[in-house]
C-alpha cells in the first residue's frame, strides 16, 4: 500500500504578512512585511546593520533598505521608532485569517487521482482553530477530484510552537510510524500499531524537513535500539521480507520543475545487528 503525506503549504497559498506596529495602536499596521523579508529578519543574518525590533520575546534584524521605508511610515503615522513591534494578526486572529486572501492548489495530486492512495495533511505553522476555513475549502476541493484526506496532523499546538527543527523531526517521526506499522513513544517502538505502508510520498517545502528525511534510517535506528527484542525482531522481518521506500519531493519556485526528488530505502541497521549479537559474558568479547 502507499500513502502521500504532505504539508499544508504545498497545498493552500496564503498571503498573510507580518506588521511593524505602533505599541500603542497595535491593530493598524505602519508597514507590513513579505514572509521572504521576515524569515530574513527573524535569521539573524542582518544583525550588524543594527535594526533591532523586540516582540514576544523573540528579536528581528531589519535591513537598512526597509529601515529606510519603515522611517518614512513611522513619520507619516506620527508614531515613535521607539515604541514599535510585530504584530502576527494576520496568522493569529481567525476573523482576519479568514479574510486574507488564499488559494487551493492541487496541481500536486495530479498522479493521486484515480489511486486507492490514502492522503494526510501536516498542518505545522498554525493552530487547527485558525486554519479551519482553510480546511473545510481543501476538502470540498478533494471532494470535486474524487480525494478524501485520510487524516490532519496538527503539529503546532500555538502559533508561536513551531521550532522548524523541532517540528521537522515530529514530521518525519511520523512518516517512520508508518513505513513500520508501528507507533513510536518516547524514545522506542512499542506494541500498538499504526497503518502501514510499504511506500510513502512526502512533500514539503521545508528544507530542514526534507533534509532531514533523507537520514530516515538514522532517525529508525535510534528508536529501534530502544526497543524490545520482539518488536526489534519484528521491525527486521519487515524490512527484510518488504522494501519500505520513502520518497522525498522537495517543492522549489521553480514553475518548470516543481520538485527534486529523492528516494531512501529503510534498512535494518548492520550497527543494531552488531548490538543484538554482541554478548558481554562471550570469551571472545573484547575487555
Amino acid at each position: 500500500m502507499r500513502s502521500h503525506f504532505i504539508d499544508l503549504d504545498i497545498l493552500i497559498k496564503i498571503d498573510s504578512k507580518a506588521w511593524i506596529v505602533d505599541k500603542n495602536n497595535p491593530n493598524i499596521p505602519i508597514l507590513k512585511i513579505d514572509n521572504s523579508d521576515l524569515s530574513l529578519f527573524k535569521s539573524g543574518i542582518l544583525k550588524s546593520q543594527n535594526n533591532k525590533i523586540s516582540f514576544n520575546g523573540k528579536t528581528f534584524y531589519l535591513s537598512n533598505d526597509f529601515m529606510n521605508k519603515l522611517k518614512l511610515k513611522v513619520k507619516k503615522h506620527k508614531s515613535d521608532m521607539s515604541n514599535l513591534g510585530i504584530s502576527f494578526q494576520e496568522f493569529l486572529n481567525p476573523e482576519l485569517i479568514e479574510n486574507i486572501k488564499f488559494e487551493v492548489d492541487l496541481s500536486t495530486l495530479k498522479n493521486i487521482i484515480n489511486t486507492n492512495d490514502d492522503i494526510y495533511i501536516f498542518c505545522s505553522k498554525n493552530t487547527k482553530e485558525n486554519f479551519k476555513s482553510h480546511i473545510s475549502k481543501l476538502e470540498e476541493e478533494f471532494k470535486k477530484i474524487g480525494l478524501r484526506v485520510k487524516d490532519f496532523y496538527y503539529l503546532s499546538e500555538t502559533f508561536f510552537n513551531n521550532d522548524e527543527e523541532h517540528v521537522s523531526f515530529i514530521k518525519n517521526k511520523i512518516i517512520l510510524q508508518h513505513l513500520v506499522g508501528y507507533k513510536i513513544d518516547g524514545d522506542k517502538f512499542i506494541d500498538e500499531n499504526v497503518d502501514e505502508y510499504s511506500e510513502i510520498f512526502y512533500y514539503d517545502d521545508n528544507l530542514t524537513s526534507t533534509s532531514l528525511s533523507l537520514k530516515i534510517n538514522d532517525i529508525f535506528e535510534k528508536f529501534t535500539i530502544n526497543t524490545e527484542k520482539s518488536i526489534k525482531e519484528s521491525l527486521k522481518d519487515k524490512t527484510k521480507n518488504d522494501d519500505k521506500i520513502l520518497n522525498i519531493k522537495h517543492f522549489t519556485n521553480n514553475k518548470a520543475n516543481k520538485f527534486k526528488e529523492y528516494s531512501v530505502q529503510l534498512e535494518f541497521s548492520n550497527l543494531i545487528k552488531s548490538f543484538e549479537n554482541f554478548n558481554p559474558f562471550s570469551s571472545s568479547s573484547p575487555h
